[in-house]
């Protein structure tokens, strides 16, 4: 049997309807015929795929097999030279058609149907949304759900206005004179040299607003509470153990982990971080510095956060660390730290380590370690090679001593 032997034999193969021996010769030559295989498959995935089709009319055998035709052909099972129908031909099939569908409806009138054919149109018609509407919205609508879902908890973490709850003097909310009175998201509080206020904020604790200030409040929201001081000075009492309420200043943030600190914008001179108790953190293009209770930080534009000085450190140790910071003092200034550090010195003489020489790194671990003996698991390979979790540990090691 020829390769045209079989394609025209194809459909009847499919649908069971060869005897015995025709059949036998369209497997043996399909087997052996590279050509005839592929012109197989693609008749048997057409067929498939047309299965998955709802039936809607069960037209007569003639108009079906003229619509098989066609679709075989627009799928590539069929050349258009194999079959050349003419315009007004198509026409006329096409209004047969038509006709047709409109007696089936109305008689219902039954089709015979091959194997395939039955397979095909065995599915009783049962109007609805389309296949792919009906992915569409399985997909969809969970994902809306979820939305839907995260929207109502974000939601719920919003803790605006906050409530002015005393004040002194002249205090102006965006614009309006205000006394006892609220603070909205996206709103800038302001004071004069003679008013000041208090601010309570919701999950958090309170805020005193100094003299001269100037506030935007960005963000009221649970766990993300951010505002701008963009001059004057504020005290904040937090209240809870490990929220996120953050104070931008000077192009650095500044994140409270529970406790108490101020901060003091001096515009030109910087600002000027205090700690009371707990600890901050500060955020600065992308690296984390930390500030421990009873320390204090300035915070200038254009440098990094300047490095933490205890609060009862000497003059002369402030003075040596703003020129190291500030002025490019240089090893010089690093080797006056080392002078002037006492044992409450220790976590400055940390927080210089990544910012000297490797020779001087060696010299602040002994420093160190003659006072805060490292842990076990903090080498002095890695300190000097600058591992952060080792900084870290040794960090945490000395904090709770002080």
């Amino acid at each position: 049997m020829i390769c045209e032997e079989v394609k025209i034999n194809l459909h009847d193969y499919i649908d069971e309807l060869l005897d015995d021996l025709t059949k036998r010769e369209v497997e043996q030559h399909i087997r052996n015929c590279d050509l005839c295989f592929k012109e197989y498959k693609k008749m048997i995935v057409f067929f498939d795929q047309l299965k998955q089709l709802p039936a809607i009319i069960n037209p007569p055998k003639d108009v079906l097999d003229l619509v098989k035709t066609e679709l075989m052909r627009i799928h590539g099972l069929i050349t258009h030279t194999d079959q050349q129908v003419s315009l007004s031909d198509s026409r006329k099939i096409q209004k047969e058609k038509h006709i047709q569908e409109k007696i089936l409806r109305k008689e219902g009138a039954p089709l015979r149907k091959s194997r395939v054919t039955k397979g095909i149109y065995k599915k009783p018609y049962n109007p609805g949304p389309p296949a792919e509407v009906k992915r569409l919205l399985l997909t969809v609508l969970p994902l809306a759900m979820i939305a839907f879902a995260y929207f109502l908890y974000d939601f719920q973490k919003y803790n605006y206005p906050w409530q002015i709850v005393s004040t002194i003097g002249n205090l102006v909310v965006d614009g309006r004179n205000v006394n006892d009175d609220s603070w909205d998201q996206g709103e800038i509080l302001s004071t004069d040299d003679e008013s000041m206020a208090v601010v309570h904020i919701p999950l958090v604790g309170t805020m005193e607003v100094g003299n001269n200030s100037v506030l935007l409040l960005d963000r009221a929201k649970d766990g993300a509470n951010k505002v701008t001081l963009k001059q004057g000075i504020i005290n904040l009492i937090n209240n809870r153990d490990m929220p996120d309420f953050s104070i931008l200043v000077n192009g650095f943030e500044v994140i409270s982990r529970g406790g108490k600190f101020e901060i003091e914008n001096l515009s030109l001179l910087g600002a000027k971080l205090k700690v009371g108790y707990a600890f901050v953190e500060i955020e600065h293009n992308g690296t984390t510095y930390m500030v421990d209770e009873n320390h204090t930080c300035i915070l200038k534009k254009g440098f990094r956060p300047g490095t933490p000085v205890n609060s009862n450190s000497s003059d002369s140790m402030r003075a040596a660390v703003a020129a190291f910071d500030f002025e490019d003092g240089g090893e010089e200034a690093v080797a006056k730290i080392i002078s002037f550090a006492n044992e409450q010195d220790m976590l400055t003489l940390l927080a210089l380590i990544p910012f000297v020489s490797q020779l001087q790194r060696q010299i602040i671990f002994q420093e160190i370690s003659n006072r805060f003996p490292p842990p076990e698991s903090v080498t002095r390979a890695g300190i000097i090679r600058l591992d952060k979790e080792m900084l870290y540990r040794w960090w945490q090691e000395i904090e709770w001593q002080l």
